[in-house]
């Protein structure tokens, strides 16, 4: 487990982020299994929104805020979110894991030759 820590603007001041930068395979395989559609490899459906909130309440472990609860990410500012998400995905591109996805079952990498399709719901 390897902790990184980063600052966002809280409130009257700066407040220290901590979240685990290395999440487990299994934790990887279900966010992506919950988020990614491969059943038509020419129409690969992703749903980035749902990727950012799974990201958000798993790696998360300490924030001036309730962390792995949804009901406080719901509530929170955006603001706040988008800066705690800048942090988190330096170290989750949702690209890397889906082109382990695509290597996986087409033995390459190449995901321009393939559709996808990103939905925000």
């Amino acid at each position: 487990m390897v902790i990184k820590s980063f600052e966002i603007d809280w409130e009257d001041g700066k407040a220290t982020i901590e979240y685990e930068s290395d999440l487990t395979f299994g934790d990887i395989e279900h966010v992506m299994n919950s988020c990614v559609d491969m059943t038509n490899m020419n129409d690969i459906k992703v749903k980035v929104p749902q990727y950012r909130r799974m990201i958000f309440l798993k790696a998360l472990r300490k924030a001036p805020f309730t962390v792995n609860d949804s009901n406080t990410l719901n509530n929170l500012k955006n603001s706040v979110v988008e800066q705690v998400l800048g942090g988190l995905m330096n170290d989750f591109p949702l690209g890397n894991f889906l082109e382990n996805w695509v290597k996986s079952i087409t033995g390459e990498v190449d995901l321009t030759s393939i559709g996808q399709t990103y939905t925000t719901s």
